[in-house]
């Protein structure tokens, strides 16, 4: 049982203290989460709330036997849900994001990195969002395989076939928004 699972089972007797713990150690990556998805800086933190909120609310539904990660994200995932199917029509994206850059980099390898990373935030937001999700999931918030597939409710193998469907659609994506597809 990880620390997490055994902190959660502690919020689940009563222990709610033990909440802060568990924000402590999922705020960050869950923040990072939301901000990959597409939402902009002020609506990730409300999401981030909201999903601690929840998780408070629902802690009688958390079992033992689950992945902790698995449960966790899929609440933030109803909470972005819920989110959108209010507010539909609202413009949830950030023009402008914040960068910084190591005192280390010249100022040609900063704008370089700079670049690169603008294509391959254009290429992930550009392919569907299932698949964005998983690459996000895996990659981002380092999630294994074993806990996305319980989170998305499919087995291993189609989680596997679905992550290298994704990861050749970004490819094909960033490859176009670079110039290096050939026609």
């Amino acid at each position: 049982m990880t620390d997490e699972m055994a902190l959660m089972l502690k919020v689940k007797d009563g222990q709610i203290g033990c909440l802060s713990e568990l924000f402590e150690a999922n705020h960050l990556a869950l923040f990072n989460f939301y901000l990959r998805m597409g939402l902009n800086r002020a609506l990730a933190e409300d999401m981030v709330q909201e999903t601690f909120m929840r998780v408070l609310a629902y802690r009688s539904t958390y079992l033992a036997e689950n992945s902790f990660k698995a449960w966790f994200y899929r609440i933030g995932r109803n909470v972005v849900a819920d989110h959108f199917r209010k507010m539909s029509n609202r413009d949830l994206h950030d023009s402008f994001e914040e960068k910084h850059m190591q005192a280390s980099e010249t100022l040609a390898e900063g704008i370089e990195q700079e670049v690169k990373q603008s294509d391959f935030d254009k290429a992930l937001s550009s392919i569907p969002s299932d698949h964005r999700e998983i690459i996000i999931l895996s990659r981002f918030q380092q999630l294994n395989y074993t806990d996305i597939a319980e989170l998305l409710n499919c087995n291993i193998n189609t989680l596997k076939t679905r992550m290298r469907t994704a990861i050749a659609n970004l490819k094909n994506e960033y490859k176009l928004i670079t110039g290096e597809a050939t026609s």
